[in-house]
């Protein structure tokens, strides 16, 4: 992002969800240009806790639940993909 701002360089490539997140909230007239095309099964994301976290079983729990009774993929589809309008490079 500094090389960015300073105008070292005229773009960057990140995850998509992170992509959207900087052109809205810390880069002025920020645009996403694109999408690399996905052959993996799209992106895994993740919480850092600390090491022994009294939270982790916690944390787990809450996505293993909304994982299993489809929250998590209404949340997905409603926010990261039929919504936004992003074309994926050939």
């Amino acid at each position: 992002m500094l090389a960015l701002k300073s105008g070292q360089v005229d773009a960057i490539a990140t995850d998509l969800p992170t992509a959207f997140y900087l052109a809205d909230a810390t880069v002025k007239n920020g645009v996403v240009s694109g999408q690399f095309k996905d052959n993996a099964g799209g992106d895994q994301f993740a919480f850092v806790l600390p090491k022994n976290s009294p939270n982790t079983k916690k944390v787990s729990a809450a996505v293993d639940a909304i994982t299993k009774d489809g929250e998590l993929a209404a949340i997905t589809k409603k926010w990261l993909s039929t919504s936004v309008n992003v074309p994926v490079f050939n």
